[in-house]
C-alpha cells in the first residue's frame, strides 16, 4: 500500500481502515487531528463566504426583527395617546352618569313631595265633603311674572295626577338610561 505522491497516481485496492490510521497530509504538511474537529463543528461565516463581504439581506432581516428607538418612541406616544383617549371616554361616560343622577335624584324628590301633600290632603279629608284638594291653591308662573292662579278642587288634582304620572315615566327613562350607559 504504497502511494506515489511525486507522480500523483494513487494505489487501487487499498483498505478503508488502513487510510484512517494513515496520517493524511495537505500541500505537503500533516493534517493535526484537533484542528480538522474545530473546523467541522463550526458553520461557515457569511463574510468568508462571499470574500470578506457582508451579506446586505441577512443585516437587513435582523434590522427588521428589531425595532429602532424611533419605532418605539412612536408606539409609546401611540399607547399614551390611545391611553389619553380611553380616559377622556371615562370621564365623559363619568360626567353623564352623574348627570343622569342628579335628574333622577330630582325626579324622586318630586314625586315624594307630591305624594307628600297627598297623603297630608286625604288625613285631612274628613273635614272636606269628598275632594281633598278643597282648599287648595295652584299657581304658574312665567319668566315674565305673568301669573294663573286657580282654587278649583278639580282641576288642581288633574295637575297633581298628570304631573306625578310625567315624572314617573321620566323617572323610569331616566333610570334605564342609566343602567344603559354603565358598562358591562
Amino acid at each position: 500500500m504504497e502511494t506515489k505522491v511525486k507522480t500523483g497516481a494513487e494505489v487501487k485496492g487499498t483498505n478503508a481502515v488502513a487510510d484512517k490510521k494513515a496520517p493524511q497530509f495537505v500541500a505537503g504538511n500533516p493534517v493535526n487531528a484537533v484542528s480538522q474537529k474545530e473546523e467541522t463543528g463550526k458553520e461557515p461565516k457569511a463574510e468568508s463566504t462571499k470574500g470578506g463581504f457582508v451579506n446586505v439581506n441577512q443585516e437587513a432581516e435582523k434590522a427588521k426583527s428589531e425595532p429602532t428607538k424611533l419605532e418605539i418612541k412612536k408606539s409609546i406616544v401611540e399607547k399614551i395617546a390611545e391611553q389619553r383617549a380611553i380616559l377622556e371616554r371615562h370621564i365623559k361616560l363619568g360626567d353623564e352618569l352623574a348627570r343622569k343622577i342628579r335628574h333622577r335624584d330630582n325626579l324622586k324628590n318630586i314625586i315624594t313631595t307630591l305624594d307628600e301633600f297627598e297623603l297630608v290632603l286625604k288625613d285631612n279629608a274628613d273635614e272636606t265633603d269628598g275632594n281633598y284638594y278643597q282648599g287648595c291653591l295652584l299657581t304658574i308662573k312665567d319668566d315674565n311674572g305673568k301669573t294663573f292662579t286657580t282654587k278649583n278642587p278639580t282641576i288642581i288634582k288633574g295637575v297633581a295626577e298628570q304631573v306625578n304620572s310625567l315624572c314617573t315615566e321620566k323617572l323610569e327613562e331616566v333610570e334605564t338610561d342609566i343602567v344603559n350607559l354603565i358598562p358591562a
